[in-house]
């Protein structure tokens, strides 16, 4: 799968780059296909998209005497804004999607109550026998038992390797 962000410019040579990705590994190239820069040994180094934030999202607060940095505040700058909302809408669809092995179909288990944390295992005790599970997006920390979740014949709960909850169900779609 081929992938390309927008150009920026590189800080070095100033030509016009842009992030060329192909399945997973990719590079900063020009538009005459040099991945570095005139002088042969140095790759383009991309200025930033926001010149506001640097990218980051944040955009610091100094102490007007001392110039010492006393907190941060999120930056208004649309662009950027807009770039933010791709990125969450990207992680929030690799947040919840499925995984399939070859037999198991494994679905996240996501929050009843905000609708987009997954749950994870609740560290302590477990309540009345059985594991609890609490939301794992900021701010929300809702709680559910086992018996919260409603599971169909053949159906179980699970606690994969990046520890959130999912269902697993036998998977019946084509093969691989």
């Amino acid at each position: 799968m081929s992938r390309t962000t927008g150009t920026r410019t590189c800080l070095l040579c100033a030509r016009e780059i842009e992030w060329i990705e192909v399945d997973g590994a990719g590079a900063w190239t020009d538009l005459s296909n040099q991945t570095g820069c005139p002088d042969g040994g140095t790759p383009h180094a991309p200025g930033p998209f926001c010149g506001w934030c640097e990218d980051n999202g944040l955009i610091e607060i100094f102490h007007p005497s001392t110039d010492g940095l006393i907190g941060h505040r999120p930056c208004e700058n649309p662009e950027c804004v807009a770039r933010g909302e791709e990125r969450a809408a990207r992680v929030a669809e690799r947040h919840t999607g499925e995984m399939v092995t070859s037999d198991e179909e494994f679905v996240p288990q996501v929050c009843a109550q905000c609708g987009f944390g997954g749950y994870i295992a609740a560290p302590g005790l477990p309540r009345h026998g059985q594991q609890l599970y609490v939301c794992a997006a900021r701010g929300c920390g809702h709680t559910a038992g086992h018996d919260a979740f409603t599971l169909e014949d053949g159906e179980r709960l699970t606690v994969h390797n990046d520890g959130r909850l999912y269902v697993v169900r036998p998977y019946s779609g084509p093969p691989f």
